[in-house]
Order: C-alpha cells, then sequence, then structure tokens
C-alpha cells in the first residue's frame, strides 16, 4: 500500500520520555502502556495513511543500559555508548512498531512498519568533543572518580548527588541509512529511524568506526527531514507549546513564528540549552525551505496544532508571530 499521496510526508520525533515518567518505574510494561496512549492521540496523523518517519529519543533507557553495564563489569563485556544508542534503538523499535500495529489494527488499517537501526555520521574534529557536558549514565561516588577518569571519562559533580559521566554531543552531518528510509516510504511502510539521534559514527582514514557520543534526536530529525524532503517535522514534548523565557516571569507562550524570528529569539538565549534550544534550531534547519512547517507541542494539543490552533509553528514566512 502507498502512503496518501494528499497527506504531507511528515516525521514525527518523540522524546525519549514519551515512554517514561519521573513518578513511574521504567519497566517494559510501562514503556508499552506509554506507547499504546500515545498513538491512541496520534490518530489524527495515522487515520490519513500519509508518509511517516517516526523518530525518538532514549535518554531513559541508555542511562539504564550504562548502569547494567557498571554493575556488570565484571561478569559481562563492557558496552560503549555507541552500542548502547544502537541497543537503545532495538528496544524503543520494538516497543514502537508493536504498539504502533496494534494501533493500526484498532483503525481497520493494514501497513507495514519499519524499525531501522540508523548509523549517523558525526566528525571527530566536532568542537563539541573539547567541552563535553551531556550527561550520561550512573552518579559515583567520590571514592569511584579516580578509577572513572583513569577509564578517559570526564566527570561533573553536581553537589548533594556525586558524580555523573559526560559526553559530546556533537551535530549530525550524514545519515547511513537515508536511501533505504527513502525506499521504504515509498513502498508505503511507517519507518522507525534515527533513535536516540541515531548510533553515532567517524569516518577515519575510510572506514567506519563507533564513537562516545549523544546525538541530539531533534537535529537529526531536522536533517532526516531535509533529506528525504518531508514537509512537516512535529516536535512532540512535554509542553503545549515553545515558551519564551520559560520558568520564568518572563514566560511567554510562543505561536506562530517565521524563521526570522525564531531565529532571532534564538540569538537572544530565550531558549534553555538541552531542552528547548535544540527544537529550535531543529525547527529553524527542517522549515528554512517554502512548503515546510515544524510544529512544536504536546499530544494533549496534537488535534489543534495540526489544524493551526495550538502549538508553535515555524515556517519559513508566516502571516502572524507571537
Amino acid at each position: 500500500m502507498n502512503g496518501s499521496a494528499s497527506a504531507e510526508r511528515t516525521i514525527v520525533a518523540l522524546g525519549g520520555n514519551a515512554f517514561a515518567a519521573p513518578d513511574v518505574p521504567l519497566t517494559m510494561e510501562h514503556q508499552f502502556e506509554f506507547a499504546s496512549k500515545l498513538f491512541q492521540s496520534m490518530t489524527p496523523l495515522l487515520a490519513d495513511q500519509r508518509e511517516l518517519i517516526i523518530t525518538h529519543g532514549n535518554g531513559p533507557q541508555v542511562g539504564q543500559m550504562l548502569i547494567r553495564a557498571e554493575q556488570a563489569r565484571k561478569a559481562a563485556y563492557p558496552l560503549s555508548l555507541d552500542v548502547c544508542v544502537a541497543e537503545s534503538q532495538g528496544e524503543l523499535g520494538y516497543v514502537i512498531s508493536q504498539s504502533l500495529q496494534n494501533r493500526f489494527s484498532e483503525l481497520g488499517i493494514t501497513r507495514s512498519i519499519a524499525p531501522l537501526l540508523t548509523r549517523v555520521v558525526v566528525t571527530a574534529d566536532d568542537p563539541a568533543f573539547h567541552n563535553p557536558t551531556k550527561p550520561v549514565g550512573p552518579w559515583y561516588a567520590a571514592e569511584q572518580i579516580d578509577e572513572i577518569r583513569q577509564r578517559g571519562y570526564p566527570l561533573i559533580e553536581v553537589p548533594g548527588k556525586g558524580f555523573r559521566r559526560v559526553v559530546a554531543s556533537p551535530r549530525p552531518r550524514e545519515i547511513l541509512e537515508v536511501d533505504s528510509i527513502n525506499a521504504l516510504l515509498e513502498s508505503g511502510a511507517v519507518v522507525i529511524a534515527a533513535g536516540g539521534g541515531g548510533t553515532p559514527v567517524t569516518r577515519q582514514s575510510g572506514h567506519l568506526q563507533g564513537i562516545e557520543a549523544v546525538i541530539d534526536k531533534d537535529l537529526t530529525s531536522a536533517l532526516l527531514g531535509i533529506l528525504t524532503d518531508a514537509r512537516l517535522l512535529l516536535i512532540l514534548t512535554d509542553v503545549p507549546c515553545a515558551y519564551q523565557d520559560f520558568n520564568t516571569p518572563q514566560q511567554a507562550p510562543l505561536g506562530h513564528l517565521d524563521i526570522t524570528a525564531a531565529r532571532e529569539l534564538l540569538e537572544q538565549e530565550h531558549f534553555a540549552e538541552g531542552s528547548m534550544k535544540p527544537k529550535i534550531e531543529a525547527a529553524i534547519q527542517f522549515s528554512n525551505r517554502p512548503g515546510t512547517r515544524t510544529i512544536i507541542c504536546n499530544r494533549e494539543v496534537l488535534d489543534q496544532a495540526l489544524s493551526g490552533q495550538a502549538g508553535t509553528i515555524i515556517e519559513l514566512s508566516s502571516e502572524s508571530t507571537s
């Protein structure tokens, strides 16, 4: 079955927390439960049978994998961070594909789903490698830090909590599986790709090599959208829209923005690092093409956001800005 020709090719970027919650234990059962609820809310996107790519974060899942790897160091072979990212693509690809297939069945839709392990090329000289800032994995006590640093892991200290490893978050440059993704889309399949921003690899002397890093999934989603000529990037997050100066007395919701206004707000540092900032960066990158737009919203207002009545909508040009 081919996707609907009248519906725009769409990328849905799900946060890693779409399958977890702070007050709920992270278990496989709960991940399936969250995924089922998520796809119930995505019915408007699923029912029109548009060409669809689903990307996702993996922070909570990779954190658990690194904890397991740390605790099993003397009993099992070690896992590097790039391998953990690849493993999380398998875990969440299974959760998403099974939950989505069940939702399609409820809607009376027959459609193939293709979870795809996705490698993303970064450059070894990316400035991020000189300033690793992304916290990952378990907390360490003070008596463990010498051993951890001997392994070459930079650490940060958070008073009252301990020490935690930090890694680089380089920019995505190339998506190796893009031709396969395009072919699957053209066959009518829903593609699950670029989980966790993609498994980070570098090119070294003509060969591919995994590297310890975490790629921002929204920036990878934007790049994937450009490479597949998607028309809509939907970033589903835990707030109904983007806010200027979030969690400050100056907080203000943002509705329709053109690229110029979004870029100005970004340059004026109105968005938090590691939170809304990469989402706005991704929106600017993706929507800087005629006929494209980015929507930032949560699942509760998704239906209204798709009709332009909610969420933050960023386009190359917009009749109104907020």
